[in-house]
This record gives C-alpha cells, structure tokens and sequence, in this order.
C-alpha cells in the first residue's frame, strides 16, 4: 500500500494545477514525451538485460500516468464564456481579447472534438467583434487593439485588413508608443494581411505563414 500512497498524494496537486493554471497540461504533455522515451530507452536495454530492475519501468510508467490525469483533469474543465454580451463595448472587446489569449494557452480548444474548440470560440468572438465594428462602437485606442487581435485571428482577407487598420490606429497614438504588444501587432496585422493576398511581408513576422483568401 505504501508504494501506491506518493502517487495518490501527487494526483491532487497535479489535479489542481491543471485546473487552475491554463499551462500546466503542456508541460504535463512534455514530462510524458520524455517519459516514454525514458521507457522505450528500458525496453531497448531489457533486450540486452533482461534481468533489469522493475523501478526502471514502473517509475517513468507512474509518472505518465499522474501526468495524464492532470491533462485529463484540464480537458474536462469548463472554460469561461468566449464573449459576455453585458457592459458597454469597452469591457466586450477587453473580455473578448482575455480569453482569445487564455484559449490560446489551453489545450482543450486545440481539439475539434470538444464544443469549445479554438475554431469554434474564434468564431463566436469574431461575430460580437465584427458587430462593434459594424456599429462604429470601436473608438478607444485600447478598444481598437484589443478587437485588432479579435480579427488578426480570422481566416478572411478582408478581416486582415480590419485588423491591420485598428492596429495601426492604436500603435499611432502616444499612450501606447511604448507598448510593445501593441507595435509588434500592427506590424504582423500587416504582414498577415499582405500574405493573405499572395504578397511578400514587410516585417517578417509571419514566416512561412499561409491562408486562402475568401
């Protein structure tokens, strides 16, 4: 019994962490990668000795195992809605571009098996984004980056072009000269937007980039 207690115990930290912080089963995922090359590595040596150590096998084997609980654990968690349709067009864009970023560092939305795919959730945030936009409610330099990278995301050539335009017009003002994420977008919303239309990039922030225009 006593073998089995240390896995126990680590299941539950192991557990939480992949619950509460979107990362964790990424790096889960690599510990099992080095983890089965660990075994085959012993399955390779059990050829030659096949009087090898049990531990050889059943440590990388408990290990994988603790490890795919936890991204079990984080591809059964719910995610917070992709948009909220409350509050002014302010706080939309600003909740929008969190879980845009948030998706993008969770595991589950890079399976189309699960409703909450990366597709699926780009999609929804695309629609209320494209409709601020229609509205002309985009207005706030701050707003316009955060609905630039809404865009930026998209498939559409046109929508690069949105994007490329809210970028610029966010990068140009002076509060937010100096914010990096913000210059480094409306260089890539270009260079996107450029080689959505078979044309070379600029700034060379896309490298071997590529998408049909529609």
């Amino acid at each position: 019994m006593k073998k089995y207690l240390i896995p126990l115990l680590l299941l539950l930290p192991v557990g939480i962490l992949s619950y509460v912080y979107n990362l964790t089963s990424f790096l889960l995922l690599a510990i099992i990668a080095f983890c089965l090359a660990a075994l085959l590595v012993v399955f390779i040596v059990k050829v030659f000795r096949p009087n090898i150590h049990k531990k050889w096998l059943r440590l990388p084997l408990m290990i994988t195992a603790i490890c795919a609980t936890g991204v079990l654990v984080d591809l059964l968690r719910p995610l917070d809605p992709a948009v909220v349709d409350a509050g002014d067009a302010s706080h939309k864009l600003a909740y929008a571009y969190e879980t845009d970023q948030a998706d993008r560092m969770t595991l589950k939305t890079y399976f189309s098996l699960f409703d909450d795919s990366m597709a699926n959730r780009d999609s929804i945030r695309l629609a209320q984004v494209r409709q601020l936009y229609q509205e002309e409610q985009i207005s706030l330099p701050i707003d316009k980056f955060y609905a630039a990278f809404v865009f930026h995301h998209s498939k559409k050539s046109e929508l690069f072009e949105i994007a490329q335009k809210l970028a610029g017009e966010a990068a140009a003002v002076s509060e937010l000269k100096d914010n990096y994420v913000v210059q480094w977008l409306a260089r890539a919303t270009y260079d996107r937007w450029m080689v959505s239309l078979g044309k070379p990039e600029k700034y060379g922030t896309q490298n071997k980039f590529s998408v049909s225009v529609e």
